[in-house]
């Protein structure tokens, strides 16, 4: 494949890895306050909860994808990030609700503390982690993509809108649909399965695009 041929086919593959960590960041969000609602009902303070904690650790994570990417500027990193967040998601089914009911017995019942701060609480411990993970990505996708200086801002462009995309779809599709499909769990274990395939799919994909070109495919044809 010739070099041009390579730069694209990367580009198609770190665009469809922020579109679905950008779809899987918005599912986990628009399921954040349904998970908490059983212990801490649905008021606006749990949204304020759900969102504001989102909104802290994509700053976190925009922040340390692009110190990472400095320091380790390989895509194996980046994949390990995904694959983590993949398993915590994967993990999440099994201990959101006896998590919330602990902390509800704990800090409502057991030292008279308010709802919203239970609920403040859980969203950091159950949701911080893996959306800081994903919060990573598309720093680090930019890194990636980049092949000089000039090219950092259309590539940055091009990645954000895709990803945001990908937000957009996984918005209308968790909250019109899925849900009404499966399950809060059952959505959260097929979203972990597809982002831990995409990330591994990825990284060989990746690898074999960026291997050394081979004298033959170097030398011009006559």
């Amino acid at each position: 494949m010739r070099g041009d041929g390579r730069i694209a086919a990367r580009s198609v593959c770190l665009g469809i890895l922020v579109f679905v960590c950008g779809w899987t960041l918005m599912m986990l969000e628009m399921l954040g306050a349904r998970i908490l609602a059983p212990c801490f009902g649905s008021d606006v303070y749990v949204w304020g909860s759900v969102i504001g904690v989102f909104l802290l650790a994509l700053s976190v994570g925009y922040y340390a994808g692009g110190q990472l990417s400095a320091r380790s500027p390989h895509a194996t990193t980046l994949v390990v990030l995904i694959v983590c967040c993949a398993i915590w998601l994967g993990a999440l089914p099994l201990v959101h609700r006896p998590f919330s009911d602990w902390m509800f017995d704990w800090w409502v019942a057991g030292h008279g503390g308010e709802d919203k701060w239970g609920s403040l609480m859980s969203a950091v411990a159950l949701f911080l982690v893996p959306s800081v993970l994903l919060g990573t990505v598309s720093p680090f996708a930019i890194r990636l993509a980049a092949t000089d200086v000039g090219s950092v801002g259309e590539k940055a462009g091009s990645l954000y809108a895709v990803s945001t995309i990908g937000s957009f779809l996984g918005c209308m599709m968790t909250s019109f649909y899925l849900i009404m499909w499966m399950g809060i769990n059952r959505i959260i274990e097929v979203h972990a399965a597809v982002l831990l395939l995409t990330a591994l799919a990825f990284g060989g994909a990746w690898s074999v695009l960026s291997r050394p070109k081979t004298p033959a495919q170097s030398e011009p044809r006559r």
